[in-house]
């Protein structure tokens, strides 16, 4: 064989040796933005599952490694928060906002990549959302409506504290939050409910079986005192009506109006209250 012939095989090989390693070093050596981290998994040394990078580059193997990043920018998520009970018992609609970014903590970037790699941010979003929520309505649980009100420092140490950690086991962090609005929940005790309606009846029907006349019959106010009972009896026949039709409103406006003919027979000592002051109103 010609050896002017060997040397230039051997060239042209050892240049598409070169150019085929440096068309590999290109091409899978990965960069990684500020905004983002670099997540390299596979064959990893130190037989971890992954190596997360930060701001920096590194080569990817082809074969046996992978990659995908994951962003920084941090995400808003609104929370709201409805039929909390606070520890005094304080029922509470609480709307918050959360602003939350995947950490570069190293231990909880790990976590990161354990646990959002191949999530859609939508699907990072919701998960969060769970987790604060949850964590939220134990916080609530466990302080008054007035620390939730007045977003205490000790309401801001339990958020940072015990949802802070809930998403560090994700790989998130808390980086802003502002509970926004918070209310005493009369939304819900001004809703009427079959069950809430049965109890006024109730209450209603004992009030006028325990009131009893103080009139001499015939009087003048024994005669006042029946248009007052015609009337109570009148509105909390209304009331059930109302309730059998599904008019709670109106059956709920009825029995309030009933109780309280009864109760100015007692203010007005027309009718004997027998000294129960959760039923009338007292002289």
């Amino acid at each position: 064989m010609d050896i002017g012939f060997l040397l230039t095989m051997l060239f042209f090989g050892g240049l598409l040796i070169f150019a085929h390693g440096f068309i590999l070093l290109v091409t899978r050596y990965k960069q990684c933005a500020p905004d983002e981290i670099l997540v390299v998994y596979g064959r990893v040394e130190g037989g971890r599952s992954s190596k997360c990078i930060h701001g920096g580059a590194t080569l990817v193997w082809p074969l046996i490694q992978d990659y995908k990043k994951l962003s920084l920018i941090p995400m808003s998520i609104e929370i709201p928060l409805d039929n909390a009970v606070s520890v005094d018992e304080i029922r509470m609609n609480v709307k918050s906002n959360f602003t939350v970014a995947i950490s570069t903590e190293p231990e909880i970037m790990q976590n990161a990549a354990e646990h959002l790699l191949h999530l859609a941010p939508y699907q990072i979003e919701s998960l969060v959302s769970e987790i604060i929520l949850g964590q939220l309505r134990m916080i609530f649980a466990s302080i008054t409506f007035e620390q939730v009100n007045s977003e205490s420092e000790h309401l801001d140490e339990l958020i940072n504290k015990k949802i802070g950690k809930e998403l560090g086991n994700v790989g998130i962090k808390i980086v802003a939050f502002h509970i926004s609005d918070a209310d005493n929940g009369s939304e819900f005790e001004s809703e009427v409910t079959q069950e809430r309606l049965t109890h006024y009846l109730n209450l209603t029907k004992m009030a006028r079986e325990k009131a009893t006349p103080i009139p001499k019959e015939g009087s003048p106010e024994s005669q006042q005192l029946a248009i007052l009972l015609r009337m109570a009896d009148d509105y909390a026949s209304d009331a059930k009506h109302f309730m059998d039709t599904g008019d709670y409103v109106r059956a709920f406006g009825a029995i309030n109006y009933a109780h309280a003919w009864i109760d100015a027979g007692v203010k007005l000592r027309l009718l004997d209250g027998h000294g129960d002051d959760e039923l009338f109103t007292l002289p």
